[in-house]
């Protein structure tokens, strides 16, 4: 645990920069809240010199960057090995902020940021266009080329590795990057800058501006400099962003929220399944838009079900989160512990049961932090609010069903399709559950397992695009056409329609 307050300032054109207000923010430790671990630089004021570097960097080619795929590959593969060398200091910087145990960020997020860079490696200089001779005898040339500045806004409860997941294959791409980490977590953020630039990116390719959305993040949706705009986050975020994106009729690739249903059959193996929903409703703290929050399961075995699942939450450990002991950490800040809060007490008005959990931690460690126990609310019905809405939190809800249709119309029954797990004996059963759950990825006897291969990104009102794989690509490349004229003589044909002669 760092002794001193991390200070978090600008990177902006290659260093880092302190923030032209001179302003700063504190940010206290959400596992205890008396003690200060950062002090973040208010970068309102530096949006503009940010999206120049960046665009400079573009429209010069410093470097050789938009042009020389290798040399985009030999920096996103250093930069890689450069997160792994410094793993132990990103994961305990991550989990200080976000309040995510240690191990989760170990084991799982710093980890898969670094394969999230060896991957693009390996596609940037794989970025290909075709040709056809046409039966003119005439070339047509389909070239792909990069877009331009991209806007990369991220969340707070996967800081590094969402940021990675757009950053990286922008660059691959050719693109150069102007960053705005959350307010909550921004440190992870400019360590990527400064790992960037160690691994030889050039100058203004990638810059971080912190502060908050309203400020920093209106700027860079509305600039005319910014080409492509990848948010994740709320729903409701999402859409201001679509609707004020237009004005300058940039790209935008939104990774929103998500209510996402693990449907239980009783055919399935349900020793099995109760470990992974309580993975699925509990890991990140249950901040997350993947969490399997809806519990599907069939009212033959939902008794029983639910015993087991209860069985294992009162297994979980709740505390501080640089303790490596602990399975869930303090939630990021008071208010989103009082958001999930009023979500129980709202389930409590409307009769469901809270069979386990549904309250503050106080008292020990618990006394001055953002800790809630795990918990589980029986007999949700679809007209519910729990039901309906993302919690973010460590709140799993059960509703029965008792066919295969039923539980594809109640997974279906939300505004979001982002993914869904389905546990089941039969094979048939589950592809066609999958076939039907209106979800961008559908995990069948597992869940919540997210490697870079797997396209991520929903239906419905959980967002446009996909990040992951190379679809993820598309998103930072244009595609130009060329056609070259290959006949002799000084008049094509048709254009006689035109000259007369």
């Amino acid at each position: 645990m760092p002794d001193t307050p991390v200070i978090v300032n600008l990177f902006v054109n290659g260093e880092e920069v302190k923030p032209s207000s001179g302003k700063y923010s504190e940010r206290f430790d959400p596992g205890n809240n008396d003690r200060l671990i950062g002090v973040i630089a208010d970068g309102s004021e530096d949006v503009g010199a940010a999206v120049d570097a960046a665009r400079d960097a573009f429209d010069s080619n410093v470097g050789g960057w938009v042009t020389d795929y290798r040399l985009r590959a030999r920096v996103l593969l250093k930069t890689a090995e450069l997160i792994r060398e410094n793993a132990e200091a990103l994961a305990e910087m991550e989990s200080l902020f976000s309040g995510k145990t240690i191990r989760t960020s170990k084991l799982g997020d710093v980890p898969r940021a670094a394969e999230l860079f060896e991957f693009y490696a390996g596609a940037a200089d794989k970025i290909i266009g075709t040709s056809q001779v046409l039966r003119t005898g005439d070339l047509v040339a389909i070239v792909k080329q990069p877009v331009g500045v991209v806007a990369a806004i991220t969340p707070w409860n996967f800081p590094l590795v969402i940021l990675c997941r757009q950053v990286a294959p922008a660059l691959a791409a050719g693109c150069t990057v102007v960053a705005k980490p959350a307010s909550h977590t921004p440190a992870t953020a400019v360590e990527l800058a400064k790992i960037l630039i160690r691994a030889g990116a050039p100058r203004g390719v990638f810059n971080v501006v912190t502060g908050s959305g309203g400020t920093v993040g209106r700027e860079l949706v509305k600039s005319d400099k910014v080409d492509v705009l990848n948010f994740t986050g709320e729903t409701s975020t999402g859409k201001w962003i679509m609707e004020n994106a237009a004005g300058t009729l940039k790209r935008v690739v939104l990774e929103l929220g998500g209510k996402n249903p693990n449907i239980v059959f009783e055919d399935a193996n349900l020793e099995r399944a109760a470990n992974a929903v309580t993975y699925g409703a509990y890991a990140n703290n249950g901040e997350s838009c993947a969490a399997g929050s809806r519990l599907l399961v069939q009212s033959t075995v939902k008794d029983k079900f639910v015993k087991m699942l209860i069985e294992r939450v009162r297994m979980l450990r709740v505390g501080h989160q640089l303790d490596e002991s602990s399975d869930l950490g303090p939630l990021v800040s008071a208010e989103q512990l009082e958001r999930v809060l009023e979500f129980v007490r709202v389930s409590a008005s409307e009769g469901l049961d809270i069979v386990y959990g549904g309250k503050r931690l106080s008292g020990d460690i618990f006394s001055k932090g953002h800790y809630m126990q795990p918990t589980v609310i029986d007999n949700t019905p679809p007209s519910s609010k729990l039901f309906r809405e993302e919690i973010f939190g460590p709140v799993l809800t059960v509703t029965e069903f008792t066919d295969e249709d039923e539980a594809i119309s109640l997974a279906n029954a939300t505004i979001y399709g982002l993914a869904a797990g389905v546990w089941s004996g039969d094979t048939g059963r589950a592809l066609r559950v999958a076939e039907k759950v209106k979800a961008g990825a559908i995990w069948i006897n597992t869940y919540y397992t997210l490697p870079v291969e797997l396209p991520w990104g929903g239906f419905k009102q959980s967002g446009i695009g996909r990040n992951n794989t190379v679809l993820a690509l598309e998103h930072y490349l244009e595609v130009k056409g060329i056609y070259v004229d290959a006949q002799p003589g000084p008049m094509r044909p048709y254009y006689k329609l035109v000259l007369g002669y």
